[in-house]
Order: structure tokens, then sequence, then C-alpha cells
């Protein structure tokens, strides 16, 4: 059949269905013709495009055909993504090993100030007296130099016989509303020589001691540091983080622990496979 008689027998709805199923080109005027729905119901499916391989000279490029890119062929992307994988999770590795290291040979807190020392007061004071009648021990605190509404408390050991028998062990805790406060205490003895340990803490911070033995020596006083403070401990323990502000979190740089170790060795390992694996 010529292309004047399928076009005639398209135009009189003489054409067979086949006839169109057949020609893509009668089959795209028909549906512009009659609507895709009105084909589909006469029993019409479109062509099958074939795929075009090889030369063909009507194609307004020069007469090239190129071939139509198949999905499975187009990789290059996934490829790309594969690649860039190892080299991020290589720099990861590579930070997380660094930041171990520094932090046992210098201490992460050397240049990250995360750690907070305990602040006591220039001007504190704190000291005590005792004296001794009629068989009755008095000793009398003295603290000087308080930050008003902070939190103070002094915890005490008295006892006789040569500190062989405790007689009190104790303890007295208030919130500063001035910044002088005297704390008086008396117990009954029996046994010279009388002694007694006593120390003054901020906030539940030890920052002052004062102990004393009534007789023939005097009674002493410590003011001050109860340790080293965050400058001397800049290396961070692991196994503390979620209390990074707590002094006791830290320890001196230059050595390291348990933890310290596993990490360097694991992030070390997974380095090392990361490069081979890239190769």
């Amino acid at each position: 059949m010529s292309d004047s008689d399928k076009l005639k027998g398209l135009l009189d709805g003489s054409i067979e269905p086949s006839e169109i199923e057949q020609d893509p080109a009668l089959y795209s005027m028909a549906e512009r013709i009659y609507g895709r729905d009105a084909l589909e119901e006469m029993g019409v499916s479109r062509p099958a495009k074939p795929k075009s391989h090889g030369i063909s000279v009507s194609n307004g490029n020069g007469g090239v055909v190129l071939p139509e890119a198949d999905d499975a062929l187009e990789g290059p992307p996934d490829i790309l993504t594969k690649q860039r994988k190892p080299i991020f999770s290589i720099v990861i590795s590579l930070l997380c090993l660094s930041i171990v290291a520094s932090n046992v040979a210098i201490g992460i807190g050397s240049y990250v100030p995360l750690c907070q020392d305990e602040v006591v007061p220039k001007d504190l004071a704190y000291s005590s007296s005792a004296t001794v009648n009629d068989g009755n021990l008095l000793i009398s605190w003295t603290v000087t130099g308080m930050n008003i509404s902070s939190n103070y408390s002094i915890s005490w050991i008295v006892s006789e016989n040569g500190s062989n028998e405790i007689v009190d062990q104790g303890g007295s805790s208030w919130m500063a509303g001035e910044t002088v406060r005297i704390q008086t205490e008396n117990w009954m003895v029996t046994k010279p020589p009388y002694t007694y340990l006593s120390v003054l803490s901020l906030e539940g911070v030890a920052i002052a001691y004062s102990n004393g033995t009534v007789g023939d020596v005097s009674t002493m006083a410590d003011v001050g540091d109860s340790g080293d403070g965050c400058d001397d401990n800049t290396r961070l323990l692991w196994s503390e983080l979620p209390e990074y502000n707590d002094l006791s979190s830290w320890d001196e740089a230059g050595t390291g622990g348990i933890i310290d170790g596993a990490l360097m060795t694991v992030f070390g390992l997974l380095t090392l496979r990361l490069m081979i694996r890239k190769r």
C-alpha cells in the first residue's frame, strides 16, 4: 500500500490497525487526528522505537547518528562518588588521630580552654583557735573575704588522747550573706592532748585547711591551692569527657592512659587501611 493510500485509509477509517502499528510516522499522524485515547480504544499500540546504530543521511547532523546512551552505561558519577568517599574518610581518620596524639603530647587544654579552675578569693582568710576549760574543748573558726551568695562549709574531726580516740566528726554549711563568719563548737573531753582537723570548702571544693593540737602545739592554717590547676593539667581524660569543665577530668600532658593508646591504635590502623584501599 502506497503512502497516499495509507493516508486516505487513515482519513476515511478504512485502514487496518496493524498498518498503523507498523508505521511510526502514520501512528504519529493518527495520534494527532484522533488522539491517543481513541487509538487505544481501537486496539492500536504505539510502534516500538528501534535503536539507532550506524550511519544515517537525513538527520540534519551531518549524516552521523550517535547511538542513544544506555542507562546501564551511565557510571561516571557513581565512580566519582566512590573515589571521593575514601578521601573524606581518610581526612576524618587523620584528624581524629591528630587530636588524640596532640592531647597526649601537649594537651587539648593548651589551645582549647575547656577546663575551669575553682576561683578562690584572693583576700580569703581562714583561721581557728582552741581552748580547754574545765574539761570543755572550745574551737572557734573564723572565715573572712567570702563571696556573697556562695555556698561554704566547714568539716572537722576532733579527737583526744593524741588522735587515738575520736570525739566528734561533723560539719556545718551555709550560704554567705556577709563576708565574715565565726563558727564556734564545743565538746566535753577528758584525755589530753586534744587535736582537730578542719577543711573549708567553697561550692563543695576544698579551698583551705586549719588544724591544731591543744596543749604544747599551736594551731596552724593553710589557705590556697588544694592542688594543681587547669594550667598544669591540659590532657583531657576521655573517660571523663561529659564532665570536661571539672578539673578532675584533666591530667598532666606528656603521659597517656589505656584509652589514649587504644584510640591512637584504632585511628592509626583505620587510616592505614583506608589509604591501602584507595590505592
